[in-house]
């Protein structure tokens, strides 16, 4: 029995960070306590007799795909975002271009001051996301 079984020590009885933690960094490095993988022949634990094991196997990898899942969303969203920004900054820079044509000398002084401003952003948006976002509309 003693080859079988091993003495439990407190790190075999942590609360697993897949529960506490679910989005944790480095979870593919998890491994379950010995006790845990114990297979016998009527054991419900055998994952080729269809036991917990092969649920809890399961489980875990529908969450990984699940966690997958969420991060090609959030890159796919993000790059999405940047291209907007880009547009944004572009869309009131040409706003206040329009804005200094029907404006008189001093409200024109400030039209060209916010569209250089606006110009500014649309240009160091350009080359912080370049090559990183969506392709324009």
């Amino acid at each position: 029995m003693a080859e079988k079984y091993q003495e439990i020590l407190p790190e075999d009885l942590a609360v697993s960070k897949e529960v506490t933690e679910e989005n944790r960094f480095g979870q593919g490095t998890s491994k379950l306590a010995w006790f845990w993988v114990i297979d016998g022949e009527k054991s419900q634990l055998n994952v080729e007799a269809g036991g917990l094991m092969e649920e809890f196997y399961r489980i875990n990898w529908l969450k990984a795909r699940t966690r997958r899942d969420r991060w090609k969303e959030e890159v796919s969203l993000v790059r999405h975002e940047m291209l907007w920004t880009g547009l944004w900054f572009e869309y009131h820079k040409k706003m206040w271009e329009q804005r200094a044509l029907q404006l008189t000398a001093g409200k024109e002084a400030y039209a060209n001051k916010q569209m250089g401003l606006w110009s500014d952003f649309a240009s160091k948006a350009r080359l912080m996301f370049h090559g990183k976002q969506m392709d324009g509309i």
